[in-house]
């Protein structure tokens, strides 16, 4: 946490964010998608026989989790046979915490100056006008700032699955010859 602490300390500011509250938020999300990516990577190094076969292994589940995370395609456009993968995909939890922190959140009784209040300007005709931040990204990503605590502790039931599933490859897998 200390290293993800480092790198958001110059990272958030500069890119544009700001609130205290958020910024915790931002660096607990980083330190747990860290933490989980880790232990995926440990659960792979366990289970197969070489470190390049576990990083090869490793690669490919990582780019169809990052095709299927709801960003590109959007969440609403991933076609319904596909829906399944989307739900199944870590990422698409991981994506949503980001989002709503940063872009989901409009409270009603702010002063309006968070990002997610910002009324898009020059949108597509497909969109209706007057559209604002937080109101595109629930629509178009299906990622809403209600959830984002649901979302968590899908990420940290994560964490703990690849953690349990990592230590039974470490105790019950053996890739010596015999």
């Amino acid at each position: 946490f200390f290293t993800t602490l480092l790198f958001m300390a110059p990272f958030y500011p500069m890119v544009g964010f700001t609130g205290v509250g958020n910024f915790l938020l931002y660096w607990l999300h980083l330190g747990l998608h860290v933490l989980w990516q880790a232990y995926l990577g440990q659960m792979l190094a366990y289970l197969l026989p070489t470190v390049e076969v576990a990083t090869i292994f490793g690669a490919l589940i990582e780019t169809i989790f990052f095709l299927f995370n709801g960003f590109n395609p959007p969440a609403s456009s991933i076609p319904q046979g596909y829906k399944w993968l989307y739900h199944l995909t870590p990422q698409e939890y991981s994506l949503a915490i980001v989002s709503s922190i940063v872009f989901g959140d409009c409270p009603s009784d702010g002063d309006g100056s968070e990002i997610g209040c910002t009324v898009m300007t020059d949108t597509p005709p497909t969109l209706a006008q007057g559209l604002t931040v937080k109101e595109y990204v629930e629509s178009v990503f299906l990622m809403k700032h209600s959830e984002m605590w649901q979302n968590f502790g899908i990420v940290i039931a994560f964490i703990v699955a690849y953690r349990v599933l990592g230590l039974f490859a470490l105790r019950f897998v053996n890739h010596q010859k015999k």
